[in-house]
């Protein structure tokens, strides 16, 4: 198994070696789980932090012919974007339990997603914990790989701080190009949404490596 630097078994504390595994688990369980579910993100839509699902089971609604998948953390939103989709009887988008970012190293490098939406998340807005915030450059390297070409990633936050630093991490990112002008894939009304009030978008489009 490759290790990144500095996370080689023998760099690493007893604890940190415990994490490691248990992640391990998790992914490996993620990988059986959905083995199913994989192959369909060629083209398909992502959305990271679905939240109770209401954008994405309208987006599913309107564009049968493309598969959507949501990932989120919390148990309970799932359950209810799941419940949701079944209403509909949608059988063009699914819901799984993950942190995104192990989600995302579970998913092929190449598979060819089209689009990928990230809505109001969490703005971490103390300076302390800006490392913990989605949108890092790590983050932008692991989607491109993900990504077909043109593919397109979408970012709305009601918090300005948080807009001008993915603005500025995405602009200086070699593998993004920010888009000056786009199309909002659907503009539907979210249980963040309709609390948050004001916001901001933007939309990128990823960037072959030469």
């Amino acid at each position: 198994m490759n290790h990144p630097p500095g996370n080689s078994p023998a760099c690493l504390a007893p604890g940190q070696l415990k994490e490691q595994e248990k992640r391990r688990v998790r992914q490996q369980e993620l990988r059986e789980r959905y083995k199913d579910v994989l192959p369909e993100l060629c083209g398909g839509l992502l959305e990271i932090g679905c939240g109770h699902g209401h954008w994405l089971t309208a987006y599913a609604e309107q564009h049968p012919e493309q598969f959507c998948v949501g990932v989120d953390l919390i148990n309970r939103r799932i359950q209810k974007s799941t419940t949701k989709a079944d209403k509909r009887a949608l059988h063009n988008i699914r819901f799984i339990k993950a942190e995104a970012i192990e989600w995302l190293e579970v998913v092929p490098d190449g598979i060819g997603i089209d689009r990928v939406m990230v809505l109001f998340p969490d703005p971490w807005p103390k300076k302390r914990h800006h490392r913990r915030r989605l949108i890092q450059a790590e983050f932008l390297e692991l989607l491109a790989g993900k990504m077909a070409p043109a593919g397109q990633l979408f970012f709305r936050t009601d918090h300005e701080p948080y807009f001008d630093w993915a603005r500025e991490v995405i602009h200086e990112h070699p593998q993004w190009k920010l888009d000056s002008e786009f199309h909002w894939p659907l503009e539907q009304s979210t249980y963040f949404q309709e609390i948050m009030g004001a916001h901001q978008s933007l939309c990128a489009t990823v960037v072959p490596l030469a």
